[in-house]
């Protein structure tokens, strides 16, 4: 089976907003470019997770795309992906009985 870069920056993509750093926030476009960039082996280029990127933030999937939100990083308002507590394999995180 053969794996697109869309695949690839989905799979990377997919594992930061699931981390525990990210869990049920959402970040922006940018910063997860950056982010994943970091994750993936060197030899990817910025255009090429940019573009990849783009095709996520059109195709979520399991991921949420919110066209405008403050990003968990940078904490500027853009177009950010995240994965909501409850979905992608997340449990709701239990509330205390009052």
């Amino acid at each position: 089976m053969t794996y697109s870069t869309e695949d690839f920056v989905r799979r990377a993509a997919g594992g930061i907003l699931r981390g525990n750093k990210y869990r049920g926030k959402f970040v922006c476009l940018s910063c997860l470019v950056t982010m994943t960039l970091k994750r993936l082996h060197p030899g990817w280029r910025q255009s090429e997770i940019e573009r990849a990127m783009d095709k996520v933030s059109q195709t979520p999937g399991a991921i949420t795309y919110l066209p405008t939100c403050i990003c968990a990083l940078c904490q500027k308002t853009m177009p950010c992906l995240g994965l909501p507590i409850g979905e992608g394999g997340q449990r709701e995180i239990p509330r205390e009985a009052s």
